[in-house]
């Protein structure tokens, strides 16, 4: 410790940050003796980096954004919505939004702050969905039956092409949500059983009938091999796709033990990774969007449904083949959902992936900014970020976000959290939460709509409210925080609150990169308090924050010497 600052900290309506300028290096005096070496606080101030460390990352759905082109709100397609798989009045449908609707509505994504555009899956899918007699469309994306090329309800390849063009121009990368742990429902089993069947009580056989360990070694297999007899309909492309031994077939997940790596998800085919021919088979057809399009990286759906040999072996292949394209920069994270960063940091360890989406950092803002739980939950995630260095990442690149299309959003949680509060506190509260996750390390995600205080009553669909005028009725039954407006009318309101306050956030970062990419140190984790310090550009910032409905005085140890004096 060099120095010490004393200082009130605010209460949940904003955090406290302060700055001050580091000492330069101490040097020798005299030629004879040998320079001093720099203090510890000068070599923080240089950090070493991944290139994807200070990204400010958007996630939108295309079917939920924007329409811009009715034509193709029915995907080409005629009937009713059970062929179509539009109905706008129905949130498990499509609702209408496109490519082109993204595009004309850049600038707004841009007003952010927002550096990287992070789309869910955009490739063709099987257009409804029929499972346990429910049916529903795949206006979400992750019922692929051609990976390659774009969906008709969101556009053409041209369209996509001219998005990421408009948004390369202003500054944006762009992000593809992809898949590889399964496809659409398009296998059936002669036996019309669908339950989980495990490898011990029903063990792979090869094409001569005898058992054998995939996990150990492939053999040639054969439609007797598997638990269930798979038949396949043939409307996957690729064409090695339709190929129903290249399916795991053993029947639904229950997301539990050996399940989770061989069971399919929610009735989607799971695919053998462990099979060379769709590890490489993953690889060419990932490798031809890399060839096509501009694309800046990929997020990886369901990575913990993968065996991990996969992901080593096709991130590898990846990051090589587009470097060899030019693409040095190009970034892979996945989604690993666990809070326990033991459980995720080996998708970076061991699968090569350059960042994961960070639930245990979700878990713990969360806690903090919304239940009022102790500093010390962040004080335990942070101290695991070493769990995340390899060669080439670290923690740095981990992608932080509050909520997701998936999970439910970060108004619902705090809503959740507080039934009885007012409008104003669950504002204090959604600021807090993005205050904290903004300058902290790693790369913010706001979720397309939290920036309008978007609600929900619950996860998956039913926080994936369109950003356009909604006529489902659902949606329109949500309060929203900090504006009065319904989902009966757009919001892409510049002038909302919490819009303005991230924007605030990522031009604070902005303006001082440190926040963004410094060296993170923590300087007090009790009680309601947690503080931390970035270390950067020859500048020491101090960050503070706190739960409690009272101010807090607390003495935090900085590496700026006695002399040095702290501005907001």
């Amino acid at each position: 410790m060099t120095g010490s600052l004393r200082r009130s900290v605010l209460t949940t309506a904003l955090a406290t940050v302060l700055a001050t300028a580091l000492p330069a290096p101490a040097h020798a005096a005299s030629a004879p003796t040998a320079p001093a070496p720099p203090p510890d606080a000068w070599l923080a101030a240089q950090p070493a980096r991944p290139s994807v460390s200070r990204e400010q990352f958007y996630l939108l759905m295309p079917d939920r954004f924007a329409n811009a082109d009715p034509s193709n709100d029915r995907g080409g397609l005629s009937g009713d919505r059970y062929s179509t798989g539009y109905d706008p009045t129905d949130k498990n449908f499509y609702q209408g939004g496109d490519l082109k609707g993204i595009a004309r509505r850049l600038d707004y994504i841009k007003g952010l702050g927002t550096t990287a555009i992070w789309l869910t899956p955009v490739f063709r899918n099987k257009t409804v969905l029929e499972r346990g007699g429910k049916k529903t469309a795949s206006y979400h994306g992750y019922a692929v039956t051609d990976f390659t090329s774009v969906d008709p309800h969101f556009g053409s390849e041209r369209d996509l092409t001219d998005l990421i063009s408009k948004a390369h121009a202003k500054g944006m990368k762009v992000y593809f949500d992809v898949i590889t742990n399964h496809t659409a429902d398009t296998v059936d089993y002669a036996e019309k059983k669908y339950g989980y069947r495990s490898k011990g009580a029903y063990p792979y056989l090869d094409a001569s009938g005898r058992p054998f360990d995939d996990a150990e070694a492939m053999s040639k297999v054969d439609r007797d091999s598997f638990p269930y007899t798979p038949e396949n309909t043939g409307e996957m492309v690729p064409e090695w796709l339709n190929d129903p031994t290249m399916y795991h077939n053993r029947g639904d997940s229950t997301f539990a033990g050996e399940s989770a790596l061989y069971g399919d998800f929610y009735g989607l085919d799971d695919l053998w990774t462990e099979r060379p021919e769709v590890v490489q088979g993953m690889e060419k057809i990932y490798e031809k969007w890399v060839d096509d399009f501009d694309v800046d990286g990929f997020r990886v759906d369901t990575a913990k449904n993968v065996n991990m040999e996969f992901w080593t072996q096709w991130a590898t292949a990846l990051d090589a083949y587009a470097a060899k394209k030019g693409r040095e920069d190009f970034f892979l994270f996945a989604e690993a959902f666990s809070a326990d960063p033991a459980i995720t940091a080996p998708y970076l360890t061991e699968g090569r992936l350059d960042g994961t989406l960070d639930f245990p950092l979700q878990s713990a803002i969360r806690n903090y900014a919304s239940r009022g739980g102790p500093a010390g939950d962040l004080a335990t995630v942070f101290a695991q970020d070493y769990r995340h260095t390899t060669d080439k990442t670290n923690a740095y690149s981990q992608v932080t976000f509050l909520g997701s299309h998936d999970m439910g959003r970060i108004g619902f949680f705090l809503k959740s959290d507080h039934p009885g509060a007012g409008d104003a506190e669950l504002l204090r509260r959604d600021r807090l939460a993005h205050e904290l996750m903004f300058l902290s390390r790693g790369n913010p995600v706001i979720y397309s709509g939290d920036e309008q205080g978007f609600t929900g009553a619950g996860d998956d669909v039913y926080g994936r409210q369109s950003m356009f005028a909604s006529k489902v009725a659902d949606y329109l039954d949500d309060d929203e925080i900090g504006t009065e407006r319904t989902h009966a009318s757009d919001a892409y309101d510049v002038r909302h609150p919490l819009y303005r306050s991230i924007a605030a956030l990522s031009k604070l970062r902005k303006a001082n990169p440190a926040l963004a990419d410094g060296v993170q140190k923590e300087l007090y984790a009790g009680d309601s308090v947690y503080a931390f310090s970035r270390t950067g550009g020859g500048r020491e910032y101090v960050v503070a924050v706190n739960n409690a409905s009272a101010a807090k005085t607390v003495e935090l140890p900085v590496e700026s010497r006695g002399s040095g004096k702290f501005r907001f």
